[in-house]
């Protein structure tokens, strides 16, 4: 399958996997104090870009987040480690992540490559409605990431989101979709793209959940398919500071990535 889709996600404001994890805990009444965490992740994709062209990419990533009453913000920056074709950008931007083909030629070797990649910030509001848990977010991709190594686009992406979920008993099913406007790379065509998941949690208790969703995301290039996924995860507490999940997910379509898989760690401070 070819790449399209290589993000580390683990940030609730941005990623779905624990956006979707985070819904579950805001059923509970909404709390006036402030509280900070330190988050932590560690992901893996591999996929190929065509017929011989493998890629693996692996992102360790830490960040910081913030949540006072209904609004939610966090920054998170990776450093990744990458062996892909030449031609390839590993962009971080908006919900999922979207990379371009870096050259207009005939390139095809494996190049390997690490280094800082983009900051993300990102920022969610719980809205005050009855029945439901509803969310609003946005997110901006700072280019901190070298474009000369093809570790991003050297643009600056902007983002749109929304979920929506309902508790019923143990099953909590949610929908949540997004807009991102994509920075334009020089000599680049690029559009802007539309993402959309649908799925639900099995709550386990009081302090664990387990994940499945599927996952869309319009390719920002025409020459690229449109991603699609099925995804897994797994979240539990292991004090009352200290949560962690695993997830992963399978390409559906030849554009999304064969296989991700993902750990992330959050610490209440």
């Amino acid at each position: 399958m070819r790449i399209h889709l290589i993000l580390p996600i683990f940030l609730a404001a941005a990623s779905p996997s624990l956006a979707q994890d985070s819904s579950v805990e805001e059923h509970s009444t909404v709390k006036d104090e402030t509280r900070f965490h330190l988050l932590a992740g560690v992901e893996h994709v591999e996929g190929d870009v065509g017929e011989g062209l493998d890629y693996k990419t692996t992102f360790a990533t830490t960040g910081v987040a913030m949540t006072s009453g209904r609004f939610s913000a966090s920054a998170s920056i990776p450093y990744i480690s990458s062996t892909a074709p030449q031609e390839v950008i590993i962009n971080q931007g908006g919900l999922f992540g979207t990379p371009l083909l870096g050259s207009s030629g005939s390139q095809t070797g494996q190049v390997q490559r690490e280094g800082i990649g983009d900051l993300s910030l990102n920022a969610a509001y719980q809205l005050p409605v009855s029945g439901v848990n509803a969310s609003i977010g946005a997110s901006v991709k700072v280019p901190t990431a070298s474009r000369r190594k093809g570790l991003g686009t050297g643009k600056t992406d902007y983002g749109v989101n929304g979920q929506l979920s309902k508790k019923m008993g143990p099953i909590v099913p949610f929908v949540g979709a997004g807009y991102t406007i994509i920075g334009e790379p020089d000599n680049f065509a690029t559009r802007n793209i539309l993402s959309g998941t649908a799925g639900s949690h099995l709550l386990l208790g009081e302090n664990s959940a387990l994940s499945a969703s599927y996952s869309y995301e319009q390719s920002a290039s025409t020459s690229i398919g449109d991603s699609q996924s099925i995804n897994m995860g797994f979240g539990t507490n292991l004090s009352r500071s200290v949560r962690i999940g695993v997830d992963g997910a399978v390409g559906l379509s030849d554009a999304a990535p064969d296989t991700r898989v993902g750990l992330k760690l959050r610490i209440g401070i």
